[in-house]
């Protein structure tokens, strides 16, 4: 039977605790562009997941438009990241854990590399991740397939993959993948990431390795 030897990550609310972040950068963008529009707390966790494109795009038309959205909310959120970002308990201990494991390890997100970057050096999370699947690197993101194709072609000898993820949109490019899944306990949308039937439920990332090494032993 085939062992699981990679985990692939989302990164925002998944490995770095970012959900109110987004909330509020969503919030300060709209407030600037669509002022007469209403939204609440659960509006904008359900924006959370898909990319910024695709969240901009169901409001404005245009797309010069939509990039000057993107270009604004990027630039409240680099400018409180350091002071309102933090990662998930365990975290480092358990990607230090898989790889004295040998288990090859990747993020998978739905942010571009430019983007993305600060957060995961912040943590100094690069020193545990072995590749990374950028928006910039794929033409469709999750929950297309996609981003897990690309991530197998960047790893050796793989023989099993699961992706662990906070949105539903994690759990269905898994499935559509054909590869395991694993939603975590304390996603923004617990509820509906259950609906998506993972194959793994994670309530603390020191669950981990010994939920992959139960699995590996059967």
């Amino acid at each position: 039977m085939q062992k699981i030897n990679v985990v692939l990550f989302d990164l925002d609310g998944t490995l770095v605790n970012s959900n109110d972040l987004l909330i509020n950068s969503f919030d300060h963008t709209f407030n600037h562009y669509f002022p007469d529009l209403q939204f609440t707390r659960d509006d904008y966790i359900h924006m959370i997941g898909p990319s910024l494109k695709k969240t901009f795009s169901k409001y404005e038309t245009s797309m010069v438009k939509v990039k000057e959205m993107i270009q604004f909310f990027r630039k409240y959120y680099t400018e409180h990241e350091t002071k309102s970002i933090d990662i998930y308990p365990n975290l480092i201990k358990t990607l230090q854990r898989l790889k004295s494991a040998h288990i090859q390890t990747g993020i998978v997100t739905t942010k571009f590399k430019e983007s993305a970057i600060p957060s995961i050096q912040l943590f100094n999370l690069d020193a545990y991740i072995d590749i990374y699947v950028f928006l910039d690197d794929v033409e469709n993101p999750k929950p297309h397939p996609d981003p897990i194709y690309y991530a197998e072609s960047l790893l050796d000898n793989v023989d099993k993959m699961l992706i662990v993820g906070d949105n539903p949109s994690d759990i269905i490019s898994g499935k559509n993948a054909n590869i395991l899944t694993c939603g975590v306990a304390w996603s923004y949308k617990r509820e509906a990431l259950l609906e998506t039937k993972p194959d793994f439920w994670l309530k603390d990332f020191k669950d981990l390795l010994p939920m992959i090494q139960k699995y590996n032993r059967r």
